[in-house]
């Protein structure tokens, strides 16, 4: 008898690398810079907010930065100020869109952008941060705590090590006696070109 069997043997197809991670993304609103509302009146309900804020009350404080921001939607303050308060809440969503109206009111402000860059990482929106945060690296070329943000950023979550590299380096130029310095230096060894 005669075998059927006509063929050439092959090797199993190598196992695959590992998958790089996936993320959400951010479903930004573009927003346009608002009109002014009742200054006078925002600014008795921001006076209110930072009040609570010092006074640790946040839920009293987010209450009164939204009187504000609802009285005078162009207020850039108490939108900013609505952020840190909903961040220090846990509540990112809030914090987003806080920090998302303050950036339509004042885009090039570094504070607003770095802490919006802060709450989308907190978010879980890993490459939006990085987005934010390389924004404000071209702006900003000189500011030690975006490029640590940014390195950590890409080092952990996003698994870019290359990237992380680049703004570790940065880090360590600017200021060589960082506090997490060592910590630098010793991944930087671990993760060579």
């Amino acid at each position: 008898a005669t075998s059927a069997f006509h063929g050439v043997a092959s090797p199993l197809p190598p196992p695959p690398g590992p998958k790089p991670p996936t993320f959400a993304r951010y479903p930004y609103r573009s927003l346009a810079k608002p009109a002014p509302g009742n200054r006078a009146l925002a600014v008795q309900s921001f006076a209110e907010g930072v009040k609570a804020q010092k006074d640790q009350k946040v839920r009293q404080a987010i209450t009164a930065y939204k009187k504000a921001t609802e009285a005078d939607p162009a207020f850039f303050e108490a939108h900013y100020n609505l952020g840190v308060a909903a961040y220090e809440n846990a509540d990112w969503p809030q914090a987003l869109s806080a920090y998302e109206h303050a950036l339509a009111i004042a885009p090039n402000d570094a504070n607003a952008r770095f802490n919006f860059a802060l709450t989308l990482q907190r978010a879980n929106y890993p490459l939006d941060a990085a987005r934010e945060l390389e924004t404000l690296a071209v702006a900003h070329p000189d500011d030690v705590n975006t490029h640590f943000t940014l390195a950590n950023l890409y080092a952990q979550p996003l698994a870019q090590p290359q990237q992380a590299r680049a703004h570790y380096l940065k880090v360590l130029q600017l200021d060589p006696r960082h506090p997490q310095a060592a910590t630098i230096r010793f991944w930087l060894a671990a993760h060579p070109n």
